[in-house]
């Protein structure tokens, strides 16, 4: 461990919480990694909450104090880290406020870009949240202004400098930068301690014995007094557009006591970037007029102009965006995209996967970064089957559960096999249940083969195995959904040709319907004779994922069969090429990351009922529609077809992504992730299908033009024209459909196109027919 990494803590079990060690930080990694901390925590996390006074404990803003005395005398101003800790104390908000530090972390420009430390789960499982604070601002700044754009509330007793956090075991941390507890560069350290000292403060950012400054004289010191300009509308609206970005409206921006956070969170989108000092008072004037009379705004607008203002900094996409609609010039991407426009090439939603909730982000970050998409769309469907008993609306207004099934598609040795262990790792509780389930069943059996002969055999018990072989038999397999009890069954399997190969007996046939019907849960049964074969009908609720090459994906789907339903009904992610490439690093999970994933799992399991996603209806309705109208654009039928289902999948999808964020109402990386996987599924599923469906509809095309198109062609005259076609054909078609049928007359040499030389008045396209 580096040694400018320095920690305040102390380590004893009950430990004297006034006395704080200076310690490198591989004191705080022996001691998290201590057994017994770990069974105290997980003690206090069950009910034992009185444990809590025997946690050991570190410093959030100090790595050493005097004598080792944790108290504000003995805190020593040169050991100030310019980091703090937030404390996040509801639990409802604590896997909303991951996503958000995340995602203010993540966002370049941002005022909070790169600043996230660290993340733990506290004792009772709440949420501690370390940041570099801002140059310039102090303890109480920092929190203020990080709580107002985390959404959660400020919390007053977390700002005392000398203040300690309970220490947790390892298994609870979620996040770590390598400048965690750093002791910043020489040159850093002098920036920030001026910075502090130009505000009258001292090094550390506390206030000195002496008289404060007032802050007009502080502000007339560092910048020339302000003239007053007259507001430029276009400013005006660039401001408000900030504060919608910002979540705020103009209300808060009159409460006194939220106005200089309000005010924080508008500069922290970027308004500063879009206009002057002069025309921002300008704003606030007109705004906010009683605040902008008051030294502390005058002070605050002086502050963020000259330490947090970087007019040569790239914007960020959103405040380019603001930045073109507020001043009515074009966005340089915006004019790209016209210029490519004729092409019709659809913009693919991006997502940041490091966004994933808890459950979903821990195998997917272990994987290679090629690699990670096919982890994700491979867990899918096995976390869906822990939510079972949710129940969701669609845009269509219909209910729906969380059907789904994953396909990951590669060559030989094309890395596939780096999806098992995420893979695994979600079915171990469903397995382990499953497991014991079949013991019961083996005790049975056993019983059954030792009877005499006259003895009657025993049933076997009616327990639900849920993790079924995906080669089972479909009479085993109706067995297996009259006992799961209204719960999913699940399977996973590692080659598709092994599947395919059970076609021999006919049951990969009869599992086209099982996995068809799954989708929505379809009934589906079967009806014997023999009491030797089960008999029944049952509703089926049936995911699975598989891993496959192109060869078995080819032999199970091909232009015979690739338009019965199945196909569009599965999430489809090809492996990346990796011919001729390095071999990839896997990084295995750690105990704790597996952790929590069976503590996501535990989560979906255990809820129940109806879910309204009313945001997430509105965006695929919307996304749905854009597709529709570039599939019309670009006369591509199976694009058309293929959105529908691509939509369903990934609405499924996010509703999973929204139970494991733990938000009340879906947030926009949920909204975010959902359009990213749309365009992922339909991307793969065009790929894959679009050429096998194409040729069948060719062939069916040909079929049908066989047997109506013929009398089409007599009633034409000898020379006619597209509109002759509709009038012979009947109007109840697509345009694309009459000129398949004379584009397949000319492939036959039953008509030729007239040269437009020979055309009269009329130049609309004219065809003749061709003597035999």
């Amino acid at each position: 461990m580096s040694n400018n990494l320095k920690i305040a803590l102390n380590c004893a079990r009950e430990p004297n919480r006034g006395i704080a060690y200076e310690s490198d930080l591989t004191k705080y990694d022996a001691l998290i990694r201590e057994p017994w901390l770990a069974d105290m925590v997980s003690r206090i996390q069950s009910g034992e909450v009185e444990l809590k006074d025997e946690l050991p404990v570190r410093c959030s803003h100090y790595y050493r104090f005097r004598d080792n005395h944790r108290r504000q005398a003995d805190m020593d101003a040169e050991a100030f880290l310019f980091q703090t800790c937030i404390d996040i104390d509801e639990k409802d908000k604590v896997e909303g406020a991951i996503q958000r530090a995340y995602l203010l972390n993540n966002e370049e420009g941002g005022q909070w870009h790169d600043m996230l430390l660290h993340m733990e789960y506290s004792a009772r499982k709440k949420l501690h949240i370390d940041i570099r604070m801002p140059l310039g601002m102090t303890i109480e700044e920092t929190q203020q202004a990080y709580c107002q754009a985390l959404g959660v509330p400020y919390d007053n007793s977390c700002i005392s400098p000398e203040r300690f956090i309970l220490i947790t075991d390892a298994s609870q941390e979620i996040y770590r930068s390598e400048h965690w507890y750093e002791v910043l560069p020489e040159e850093e350290l002098k920036a920030r301690r001026e910075a502090f000292l130009q505000r009258g403060l001292t090094i550390d950012g506390r206030q000195t014995n002496e008289p404060k400054p007032q802050p007009v004289v502080q502000q007339a010191e560092l910048f020339p007094e302000l003239k007053p300009v007259e507001l430029d509308p276009r400013c005006l609206k660039a401001f408000d557009l900030c504060m919608d970005e910002a979540g705020l409206t103009e209300r808060a921006l009159q409460i006194e006591g939220v106005r200089h956070n309000s005010l924080v969170s508008i500069f922290s989108v970027g308004a500063c970037r879009l206009m002057s000092q002069e025309q921002m008072m300008a704003v606030i004037r007109t705004r906010m007029p009683e605040y902008a009379a008051e030294k502390d705004c005058q002070q605050l607008v002086a502050d963020f102009y000259q330490n947090y203002t970087e007019m040569n900094r790239p914007m960020t996409k959103r405040l380019r965006e603001i930045h073109a609609e507020a001043f009515n010039e074009p966005n340089d991407e915006d004019n790209e995209q016209q210029q490519e426009e004729p092409t019709a090439t659809p913009k693919m939603h991006t997502f940041n996967l490091k966004l994933l909730p808890s459950g979903l982000r821990e195998p997917v970050m272990t994987a290679p970064d090629n690699m990670r998409m096919n982890v994700l769309s491979a867990i899918m469907p096995v976390a869906a089957a822990y939510a079972d008993q949710v129940e969701v609306e669609y845009a269509d207004n219909k209910r729906q559960h969380l059907g789904l099934m994953a396909m990951i598609i590669g060559r030989q040795a094309g890395g596939k096999s780096s999806c098992r262990e995420a893979v695994e790792t979600w079915m171990k509780p469903i397995s382990d249940e499953s497991r014991e389930a079949r013991q019961q069943e083996e005790v049975i059996k056993e019983k059954n083969k030792m009877r005499k002969a006259n003895e009657r055999a025993e049933e076997l018990p009616k327990v639900p195995v849920r993790k079924v072989p995906i080669t089972i038999s479909c009479s085993t397999l109706l067995r297996r959904f009259k006992n799961a009890a209204g719960h999913t069954l699940l399977s996973f399997g590692e080659e598709l040709d092994t599947l395919f190969k059970t076609n021999g007996a006919g049951s990969w046939s009869a599992k086209y319907d099982v996995y068809r019907l799954s989708f929505d849960r379809g009934e589906w049964g079967q009806d014997y004779n023999s009491d030797q074969a089960e008999s029944g009908e049952v509703n089926v609720a049936y995911n699975w994922t598989i891993f496959g090459t192109y060869g078995a994906f080819n032999r199970c789907f091909n232009r015979e069969n690739v338009e019965n339903g199945l196909a569009g009904r599965i999430l489809m992610s090809e492996m990346p090429d990796t011919r001729f490439c390095s071999i990839p690093k896997y990084t295995p999970m750690t105990e704790q990351q597996k952790q929590v994933v069976w503590d996501a799992a535990k989560r979906l399991q255990e809820m129940t009922g109806f879910v309204d996603t009313p945001r997430l209806r509105k965006a695929i309705m919307k996304w749905l529609e854009e597709k529709r109208l570039l599939a019309m654009k670009n006369m591509d039928e199976a694009m058309d077809e293929l959105r529908k289902r691509s939509a369903v999948i990934a609405f499924r999808c996010a509703i999973v992504f929204h139970l494991l964020s733990g938000c009340e109402k879906e947030s926009k990386a949920c909204v975010d992730f959902m359009l990213m996987m749309a365009d992922y599924v339909l991307h793969n599923q065009q790929h894959l299908l679009s050429q096998m469906m194409e040729a069948q509809q060719a062939k069916s095309q040909t079929a049908l033009g066989r047997v109506s198109n013929s009398s089409t062609f007599d009633r034409l005259p000898q020379t006619f024209t597209l509109d002759d076609v509709k009038f012979a054909k009947g109007a109840n078609y697509e345009d694309s459909t009459y000129r398949s049928i004379i584009s397949r007359w000319k492939k036959e040499h039953l008509i030729e196109e007239i040269p437009i030389s020979e055309l009269g008045s009329d130049k609309r396209p004219h065809w003749r027919k061709l003597s035999a």
